[in-house]
């Protein structure tokens, strides 16, 4: 995971926080819009009930699961952050 924060450019430079602030906000906008599409996803099953609506239903309900825990990663990413910089802080005379 940390590896994944590294190729894009956190780690490295001054603007490490500016960097990971956009991805969450790119991460909660696109959940908000697959939120959106699983929500007239299931409204569709729940009139049709087909095959076709269930599998799109599901479909949505993976990427949703699968946005999630990018920002779980990245906060979890920014929680160590705080987690180090209250370290140093804490270590000075």
């Amino acid at each position: 995971m940390a590896d994944w924060f590294k190729n894009r450019g956190f780690g490295s430079s001054g603007d490490e926080i500016d960097q990971l602030t956009k991805t969450i906000n790119e991460h909660s906008d696109e959940q908000r819009k697959i939120m959106a599409q699983f929500n007239k996803a299931m409204n569709n099953f729940a009139t049709e009930r087909s095959l076709e609506t269930c599998l799109d239903a599901l479909n949505l309900s993976m990427q949703l699961a699968n946005v999630r825990g990018k920002l779980a990663e990245s906060y979890e990413y920014y929680a160590r952050m705080l987690e180090r910089e209250i370290t140093r802080l804490s270590k000075r005379p």
